[in-house]
C-alpha cells in the first residue's frame, strides 16, 4: 500500500502530533537498535551504557555507536517519514553550482576567526551554574571523542561527529523549521534568527550559544539563498570536519592548528583584532558572492 502523500492535506496540528509521533517511535526504536549493536560489540555492553567511562576508549566507542543511533532515530529518519508521508518539500535540489561549493568553503574556513572572538566575548557573560553544568559535561564528552588514536578514530568520528549532525540538523532546522516558521511569521529573515537561536539553544551549551547562533545564521541564508539543502549540509559537514580533522594527533604537531582548535574552550587564546576584521570582511564578502551566484544559477534553471 502506498502511504506517499497521505497527511497532506491534513490540519497543521496533526501533522505537528505526526511529526511527533515519528521522532517518538523512531527514538525508541533505534535507542533499541542501538543497544542491541552495543550488546554485539560487546558482552557487557548494556552495563556500559548505563555507566560510561569516559578514560575507557571501548566505552567511548559504545557511546559514539549509541550516538550514531540516536541521531539518526530523532532527525533522519522521522524527518525523511514526516516528508513522505505529507508530500514536504526539503528542496533536496541539485540547482547550483561547483563554484557555490567552492564558496561555501572558503566562508566555513575564513569565518573560524569570528567564531573564535565570539566564544571569546559569549564566555565572559556570566550564565547561571546550573546553565553551565550542561558545558562542563559536553566539554568533557567531545573531549573524549576527539582523542583519536588511528584512522579509524577519524573515519568513525566523521561519521558520528560530522555526516550524520550535517544531515539530521540540516533536515530539521533548515529543511523543516526554518520553512515552517517561514510560512508562520509570513518573514523569512524572521524566520532565520529564530531558527539560528533554537539551533543553538537546543545543543545545551550556553558558553557556545552566540558563535552557534551566527553559524546557524550563515547556514539559513545559505539555504534560503540556494534553496538547496544540500548547501547547509555541505557547509555544516565541513565546519565539523574542519574541527574533527584538526584534532587528529598528526595535525597537532602543526603551530598554526592550536589556532583554529576550539573545542577546548577552557584554554582558547585571545584572537588578534586583525584576522577577526579580515574574518568579517571577507565572509560578508563571500557571502554576497554567493548570493549573486545562487541567483544567476536559479536564473538558468
Amino acid at each position: 500500500m502506498d502511504l506517499k502523500g497521505t497527511f497532506s492535506n491534513s490540519q497543521p496540528f496533526l501533522k505537528i502530533i505526526l511529526l511527533l509521533g515519528l521522532v517518538s517511535f523512531s527514538f525508541l526504536l533505534h535507542y533499541l537498535l542501538g543497544l542491541f549493536v552495543v550488546y554485539l560489540l560487546c558482552e557487557n555492553g548494556i552495563n556500559l551504557f548505563f555507566s560510561y567511562d569516559l578514560s575507557s576508549a571501548v566505552s567511548i566507542n559504545l557511546m559514539k555507536v549509541m550516538q550514531l543511533f540516536s541521531a539518526v532515530g530523532t532527525f533522519v529518519t522521522p524527518l525523511l517519514l514526516y516528508g513522505y508521508l505529507t508530500n514536504f518539500q526539503f528542496y533536496f535540489k541539485k540547482n547550483f553550482t561547483r563554484q557555490s561549493v567552492l564558496i561555501v568553503f572558503a566562508i566555513m574556513l575564513l569565518i573560524t576567526p569570528l567564531v573564535s572572538f565570539l566564544l571569546e566575548w559569549n564566555m565572559t557573560i556570566d550564565f547561571p551554574e546550573w546553565m553551565l553544568k550542561y558545558d562542563i559535561d559536553s566539554e568533557a564528552i567531545v573531549l573524549a571523542f576527539l582523542d583519536m588514536n588511528n584512522y579509524g578514530d577519524l573515519l568513525l568520528n566523521l561519521l558520528v561527529m560530522a555526516i550524520i549532525p550535517a544531515l539530521g540538523e540540516e533536515l530539521f532546522f533548515r529543511g523543516f523549521l526554518q520553512q515552517s516558521l517561514s510560512k508562520y511569521f509570513n518573514n523569512i529573515h524572521l524566520a532565520i534568527v529564530v531558527t539560528s537561536f533554537l539551533f543553538s539553544a537546543i545543543h545545551l551549551h550556553f558558553n557556545g550559544l552566540f558563535p552557534r547562533m551566527l553559524l546557524g545564521l550563515i547556514l539559513g541564508y545559505l539555504f534560503y539563498w540556494s534553496q538547496s539543502l544540500w548547501i547547509p549540509i555541505i557547509a555544516h559537514f565541513i565546519n565539523n570536519a574542519m574541527a574533527i580533522i584538526i584534532s587528529y594527533p598528526f595535525f597537532q604537531t602543526f603551530d598554526f592548528v592550536q589556532s583554529f582548535n576550539n573545542y577546548n574552550e577552557s584554554a582558547i587564546p585571545q584572537t588578534n583584532i586583525s584576522y577577526v576584521l579580515f574574518s568579517l570582511l571577507s565572509v560578508g564578502l563571500l557571502m554576497s558572492l554567493f548570493y549573486k551566484n545562487s541567483r544567476l544559477a536559479r536564473e538558468d534553471i
